[in-house]
């Protein structure tokens, strides 16, 4: 009876073990490269918890595998076969599980030995979100290049000669050094003054605005940018550059850049003197006088951070017309402290340009019935001065609560004097008229500009609440004296008609803008949040010019009343909107809209007259983002805003400066809206360290604010234009800008090519005729670069453009050219520490009907030099300059009906004596290495 009852009891138990026993694991294995199965892989099964043996089986002829009956647990796979990496895979199973493991990828061991050299210097670039970040070591430059240099080398990145960059097809508009602003908006501070080797990673995204980081909903405002973070030894101690240069025909170009950084704390002073163009602060186009805005609130409610301002004091090289010596100091502070709760950074600068030069303008313009032809010489010079600050405060109050302040201004001066000498032919070469027009200016600008954001968070995930304050002033004070004198002509060469100005001018225009905005955020389900938000934005303009003819007693004061005019404008804008977002770990999508309501007001000072109307505008938003793996992604966004007209465009007031060409406001213009599309696909392999990237953008606009021009073909004023500002529809733009870049193994060579495709129409009126310009440009680039450690370097590209422009008030004149650029340096090292350094840009137009002179520039700067000092930290040079003296300032303008040649003085050959010394210094006194 016992021996039956253990009998029994044995039976039992191994039933039941048979039943635990019951879990399953399956699965294929298969080649990495070439995805093929790969049959009797030996395949162990061991215990996790001891790593004891548990099974040993091999693949079947499929590659197919299965391990049956296995109890619950953790247990770990190891998969072997000859010439491959073995693999690793840790499995847990339940009771009764049929785990399936699906494909097993297995790597060859050459393609991981690959794969680990590149990773030893770790890839050279990767996608993180919507960040494309490049490792600046793995980017081979010249001992003591700057990142300018090293930017070059990247790919997707794209360096002129004035030193602006474009990324991904976009301008660069901020340069941030680890997260913070270095001197404000003066993005070449950093590019032109820092050392590449200073560098540990470049960070290339588009900013949001605060509020759209703080709430993580995208509200479509975006400012491309790049973020340079330094490695952490370069942080300890101090590091920067002198260099000190002087040659003849009074060319000289001092500059002294000096940076300390002590655990968070960081301080930057720099000088610049310079007969030679560098002025050391940011680029960008020349429009307005001033630093331009930080912060600000568009007609949708919607923050936005604008780059700052376009002119001879926001560029790091004069790109102007003329040969300017400057002088520019400043200081830079940033620091964090308590625990990184409050965070400092400020910066003060002090900028001087002097400023003398000549242009010769050469212009045709179409007109339905005729042409006319007009030559331009002009003589000009000028005195800028500047004192600028600007400032950040951010404090986080508690973990949930933070206070971000930011403030900008400067205070600036000007005076400038210049002579026009003008003549214009029709198509017979017969002459229509003559100018001779000389202006003598004085004046002032000021700006001021803050803004603040109180951001809540709450204990729920995605529920907060913000709230933006931001203050804008803007006044520039102007005197000058307008002399003119205008002879027209008849078909036989005899004047007709003379006209004579000689008037004084006093222009005083300011404007100030407030606004605030409200923003709530809750989520809704797990990654779906939603947005609620009001706006409330007053604009204030007031735009005083007056014009004064001089009396019988020779005083400037008549006023005269066709060329003067007070004028005030506002806009009160109350916004509201809503907006949905889902955020995972591949997908983030938002789709929203606001509505707003705009109540104009215009006051006619003068002759006392008041017009008030009001516009409700929608203004949709969407974006989506989807990433495909780490390394590529794909992006779309729309955004839909209007654009009102400024106070130049609306003031009612003729301006004569031009006496040949006078601009008349227009009270009765309507706002713009515009309709933005854009495109973008990002990919990169580690590996092959191949990418490929591609941008577009498409843009409609309803009610473009363009000119209706009339120019006398007949008359006593032949060759005078008249332009009025005025709405029209149909006006488009877009553009395709893509490109793929590999590295070609076996010659270690970096090739880049790409493509850019641009078409825009524009709608406007001439002599009553409703002319639509069509221009299209179509451009394809190539470029390689090599480096080999302390041999040789170098960089060629090449950019060739096919442009073309026509109008529909002439189909018969069209305009077709191609335009060239070939960059080119080459760096060799040479025995006992000597170097030699050559860089070649030729910019090659070719000629056309009317343009028919050759303007082809081609400009060979070198230099040799000898390596100073430990780690060849200094260098002395002898530096040429425009070696082929063929440098000339040179632009072409197409527009509606207007095409326009302009050659101005520039910097032509010179040379000089050349020393730089890159120091770095730890705290414990040795060199930075």
């Amino acid at each position: 009876m016992p021996k039956l009852l253990l009998l029994s009891l044995v039976c039992i138990l191994l039933s039941v073990t048979a039943i635990a026993q019951n879990a399953t694991i399956t699965g294929t294995i298969e080649d990495t490269i070439n995805r093929k199965t790969l049959p009797q892989t030996n395949i162990s099964l061991l215990r996790a918890k001891d790593s004891i043996l548990i099974d040993v089986i091999r693949s079947d002829s499929k590659g197919d595998f299965r391990i049956p009956k296995l109890n619950k647990g953790q247990y770990i796979l190891l998969f072997t076969y000859p010439t491959y990496a073995d693999y690793l895979e840790k499995v847990s199973v339940e009771e009764n599980e049929n785990k399936v493991l699906g494909k097993i990828m297995l790597t060859l061991k050459s393609k991981i030995l690959e794969e680990v050299l590149v990773k030893s210097k770790v890839a050279a670039m990767r996608m993180r979100g919507d960040t494309t970040e490049y490792v600046a070591d793995s980017f081979k430059v010249r001992e003591g290049a700057s990142v300018e240099e090293m930017l070059r080398k990247l790919p997707g990145l794209q360096v002129d000669k004035d030193g602006k960059i474009t990324a991904q097809g976009e301008e660069v508009k901020k340069i941030l050094v680890d997260g913070e602003e270095f001197f404000g908006n003066d993005p070449t501070m950093a590019t032109k003054n820092l050392q590449a080797n200073t560098i540990n990673k470049v960070q290339v995204y588009d900013k949001k605005s605060d509020q759209a980081v703080f709430s993580g909903i995208d509200d479509g405002q975006k400012t491309k940018t790049i973020n340079l973070t330094m490695k952490d030894n370069f942080k300890k101690g101090y590091f920067g550059k002198l260099e000190l240069a002087g040659g003849f025909n009074n060319r000289w170009n001092n500059t002294l850049m000096l940076n300390s950084f002590r655990a968070k704390r960081k301080l930057s002073v720099y000088g610049i003197m310079s007969s030679t163009g560098k002025t050391g602060l940011d680029w960008g186009e020349q429009e307005k006088f001033g630093e331009g805005l930080d912060m600000q609130m568009s007609d949708d409610g919607g923050i936005y951070i604008d780059g700052g301002g376009r002119d001879e004091f926001s560029q790091s090289s004069f790109r102007g017309q003329g040969i300017p010596r400057s002088w520019s100091t400043g200081i830079n502070y940033g620091n964090k402290f308590n625990d990184d709760k409050q965070t400092i950074n400020g910066s003060y600068r002090y900028n001087k340009i002097l400023n003398e030069g000549s242009s010769n303008t050469f212009s045709q313009f179409i007109l339905p019935d005729t042409l006319f032809y007009q030559r331009e010489n002009n003589d000009f010079v000028s005195n800028k001065q500047r004192n600028s600050a600007n400032g950040t405060l951010d404090v986080q109050i508690d973990s949930f609560t933070s206070v971000k302040i930011k403030a900008n201004g400067y205070n600036g001066t000007e005076s400038s004097a210049s002579t026009n000498l003008s003549q214009s032919i029709n198509k017979a070469g017969n002459l229509v008229n003559t100018s001779n027009r000389s202006i003598v200016s004085k004046g002032t600008n000021n700006s001021f500009n803050s803004n603040m954001i109180f951001r809540r968070r709450f204990k729920k995930i995605g529920r907060t609440v913000s709230l933006s304050l931001i203050e804008e002033y803007l006044q520039t004070k102007t005197t000058g004296f307008l002399n003119s004198s205008n002879d027209f002509y008849d078909k036989n060469q005899s004047i007709i008609n003379r006209n004579n100005v000689d008037q004084m001018k006093m222009y005083d225009v300011n404007t100030l803008t407030t606004s605030g905005r409200l923003v709530y955020t809750e989520p809704v389900v797990k990654n779906l949040f939603i947005e609620f938000n009001y706006g409330l934005r007053l604009n204030n303009s007031e735009s005083k010019k007056l014009s004064y003819d001089k009396n019988n007693t020779g005083k400037y004061e008549a006023l005269n009343d066709t060329f003067s005019n007070n004028y005030n404008y506002k806009i009160l804008t109350n916004s509201g909107g809503m907006a949905w977002r889902f955020n995972s770990k591949k997908l983030n999508a938002g789709i929203g809209s606001d509505i707003a309501v705009a109540d104009f007001t215009q006051e006619d000072v003068l002759r006392k007259t008041t017009t008030r109307y009001s516009y409700t505008n929608l203004f949709p938003r969407s974006n989506i983002n989807y990433k495909f793996n780490t390394n590529s992604g794909i992006y779309f966004s729309y955004n839909g805003n209007s654009q009102q007209p400024t106070i130049q465009q609306i003031q009612p007031i003729r301006d004569n400066t031009n006496t040949l060409n006078i601009f008349a406001g227009n009270p009765n213009l309507k706002q713009s809206f515009q309709n933005r599309f854009n495109l973008s696909y990002n990919s990169y392999k580690v590996l092959s360290q191949q990418n490929i990237y591609l941008y577009g953008s498409f843009n409609t606009i309803s009610n473009a604010i363009t000119t209706n021009q009339y120019t006398a073909t007949s008359g006593d004023s032949i060759g005078k234009t008249v332009y009025q500002y005025i709405n029209v529809n149909g006006n488009y733009n877009g553009n395709i800008f893509g490109g793929f870049s590999f590295k070609w193994k076996k010659p270690d060579i970096r090739i880049n090519a790409g493509i850019n495709l641009n078409a825009n129409r524009n709608n406007n009126i001439v002599n009553k005729i409703n002319n639509v310009t069509d221009n299209e440009s179509y451009g394809v680039r190539l470029g390689f670069s090599k480096y080999v450690e302390k041999k040789f370097s170098f960089y060629l590209s090449s950019n060739v453009s096919y442009n073309t422009s026509k109008s529909s008030i002439r189909r018969d004149v069209k305009t077709n050219y191609i335009t060239q650029n070939h960059s080119f340096n080459f760096n060799y090292q040479l025995p006992f520490k000597f170097e030699i350094n050559t860089d070649i840009n030729a910019d090659l137009r070719q000629k056309t009907s009317t343009f028919d002179n050759n303007n082809n520039v081609i400009v060979w700067n070198a230099f040799i030099g000898r390596k100073l000092f430990k780690n060849d930290k200094g260098l002395i040079s002898i530096r040429g300059n425009d070696l082929l003296d063929q440098n000339k300032g040179f632009s072409r303008y197409i527009g509606s009906n207007v095409i326009t040649e302009n050659s101005y003085t520039s910097l032509r050959r010179y040379f000089m004596l050349n020393f730089t010394w890159n120091f770095t210094k730890s705290p414990g006194g040795a060199p930075v290495k």
